[in-house]
């Protein structure tokens, strides 16, 4: 592969890593002359039209992201059957890496560490994107100290350090949240869960949980509490301990809501330690080289001028010995001064590292709206730029929300006239007017709005309506609700244009809360527009969750085999399981499944095995 052009534009230079999936290597973008690495998926993978479709649509979206924390994608391609990622290529070693050298991490440093992996997370959780797979592997430190965090959205083939529950989730076991280790959709709290399993780590040494099994660690994350870090390292500060346990809160809505809350809340609290940890740093987001000493030669250059006038340079030295007498009692009594910089517009990262250099700390004021600065960015300072202070000084800051978000007004019951004023008056234009047949609302009224109600958007924005046209022509046929959840069942009548008149709760073990289980009218039968219908939900306890591992052997007459693994419960019948496993491999696989249940494991399209649940 060396030396081959991918792309009539990528020179391979040489390979510099491996993982489960793909190989890495060095290159050259000849048309911008710069390095830049290139992963390259492994063959046995680049004839998978299905994973090579995932790796490529997540590798686009991916591609949208540019962040100072996170390795940036700058091209997806193809060559022949080599399906290839260009991305930035960054100098350092991994986070892993770095634990294992100096783990346990001064809690500053570890704060500071993990300040600059929730900035770029919460770049990607804006834009949309969930890494899933948050651990100190994909996290690199280059030479000047800076975190990025590298492969976003791009997919991972399991490996002995990584585990998969149900629907396609592969995440590492040792850092993977109770939510993917039961199958359940991901979320902006599962990377923050993560994250405060790799700041655990790095203030410890220890991952939360471990075992001999991964099956096993995976349901310890469910199940178990772990270890408090400070019982491990006492010097953890209690605030730090707070933060993490917070962060990996067996349920997600325990935990930080948002990346950018978990950051603040890290920036906030000081984390100052002893000289325990011999990690260089000063406080800062970056790991500082100890200063080179000049001592050696103000010694020779004194001995030489010494040489020269004994008498000169004794008279030098006493009236320099006089003058640091008094400079040092003027600065002990007065304190040095140091001029102020201008932080205006720097965002809080980089304000903070201006004015460390400066010997200056910064307190958050408070924060506000405002449409001209970005948000964290500063908007106003006190001292201001160009006043003269003692060293050490608190910079007081107001630091930016961003642009201010105003409620959406409800239209809905308006005629059409006096919903567009209304709208006009709150700073909103109308967009799109649908007209729909609705037996609820008179002829020309709002029947519904898009936006929704109260729902908080930047004024001027196009709210698109739907008015009534009246009455229906004909009747309409009940729709069947049994099965649904009620807000389904709510929207499945609003649009037949039927009302909801009573809702009943009933005790099931059968059916989940909130799941509709009988109606007053049967589906199929013919009424009015505007028909009220009684609706039975289901108030639980319903089924109750449970995990099982399974175990089955592959066998070794093909290389390869397509396992797909399909589980029916009270749920229905829901694939959980697809990847591509080598023959003769033991797959472990922890499902999860309501009330009774049966998992059916296919080999390449044909039953190889089922397990009763």
């Amino acid at each position: 592969m060396q030396g081959a052009v991918l792309g009539n534009r990528y020179e391979i230079l040489e390979k510099v890593g491996e993982g489960g999936m793909a190989i890495v290597y060095k290159a050259r973008c000849q048309i911008l002359d710069r390095i830049v690495a290139v992963k390259i998926l492994k063959e046995e993978y680049s004839n998978d039209a299905v994973f090579v479709e995932k790796f490529r649509t997540e590798a686009h979206s991916a591609a949208k992201l540019s962040h100072p924390n996170i390795v940036n994608i700058f091209d997806v391609g193809k060559q022949d059957d080599i399906h290839f990622i260009v991305m930035e290529y960054v100098e350092g070693e991994t986070l892993k890496d770095l634990i294992a050298k100096k783990a346990p991490l001064a809690s500053d440093i570890a704060s500071d560490i993990a300040i600059m992996i929730c900035d770029g997370i919460h770049h990607a959780h804006e834009k949309g994107i969930i890494h899933k797979d948050i651990k100190p592997h994909n996290i690199l430190i280059t030479d000047s100290g800076i975190i990025k965090v590298a492969d976003f959205g791009i997919a991972h083939v399991t490996t002995n350090k990584t585990i998969t529950f149900g629907g396609n989730i592969v995440g590492s076991v040792h850092y993977i949240s109770p939510e993917q280790a039961k199958g359940e959709p991901v979320t902006r709290e599962t990377d923050i869960y993560s994250v405060g399993c790799v700041l655990y780590e790095l203030l410890t040494g220890q991952v939360p949980f471990d075992a001999e099994s991964p099956i096993t660690i995976a349901l310890k994350h469910i199940h178990n509490e772990p270890t408090p870090p400070h019982e491990i390292n006492p010097d953890i500060p209690i605030q730090l301990e707070n933060i993490i346990l917070k962060a990996i809160s067996k349920l997600p809505m325990q935990r930080y809501k948002t990346a950018d809350e978990m950051k603040l809340d890290l920036f906030n609290n000081s984390f100052n330690t002893s000289n325990k940890y011999n990690h260089n740093s000063n406080n800062g987001k970056t790991i500082i080289m100890p200063t080179l000493s000049n001592e050696g030669n103000d010694d020779y250059m004194r001995k030489k001028k010494l040489k020269r006038n004994r008498l000169a340079i004794l008279a030098i030295a006493l009236i320099g010995l006089l003058t640091g007498i008094i400079v040092m009692s003027f600065s002990n009594f007065f304190g040095n001064e140091v001029v102020v910089p201008d932080i205006v517009g720097q965002n809080i990262k980089e304000a903070k590292a201006t004015l460390k250099k400066e010997n200056l700390k910064m307190t958050l004021l408070r924060s506000e709206f405002n449409a001209k600065y970005e948000v964290d960015e500063i908007i106003s300072q006190e001292p201001k730029e160009g006043m003269k202070v003692k060293a050490g000084r608190e910079i007081k800051v107001v630091l930016s929300k961003g642009q201010e978000l105003y409620k959406v007004p409800n239209v809905v019951g308006y005629k059409l006239d006096e919903a567009k004023l209304l709208l006009k008056n709150e700073g909103f234009d109308v967009g799109q007017v649908e007209k729909i047949y609705d037996s609820k609302y008179s002829e020309d009224t709002v029947v519904s709005q898009d936006p929704k109600a109260f729902q908080e958007k930047e004024k001027n924005i196009l709210v698109n309506l739907m008015v009534s046209e009246g009455e229906p022509p004909e009747k309409i046929s009940m729709p069947n609700l049994i099965g649904l959840g009620l807000a389904e069942a709510r929207e499945k009548l609003k649009d037949n244009n039927l009302i909801v008149k009573e809702i009943q709760q009933k005790e099931s073990n059968e059916h989940f809360a909130d799941i509709v289980i009988g109606q007053d009218t049967e589906a199929g039968v013919l009424v009015d527009e505007g028909t009220s219908v009684i609706v039975t939900v289901s108030k639980g306890p319903g089924p109750v969750a449970q995990t099982r591992a399974i175990e089955f052997q592959l066998p070794r007459e093909q290389e390869y085999y397509k396992v797909v693994i399909k589980v029916e419960d009270a749920r229905g019948k829901n694939e959980v399981y697809n990847e591509l496993r080598a023959g003769g491999e033991t797959v472990y696989v922890g499902i999860s499944y309501y009330g009774k249940g049966l998992a059916e494991v296919l080999l390449n399209g044909k039953v190889h095995d089922t397990f009763n649940l």
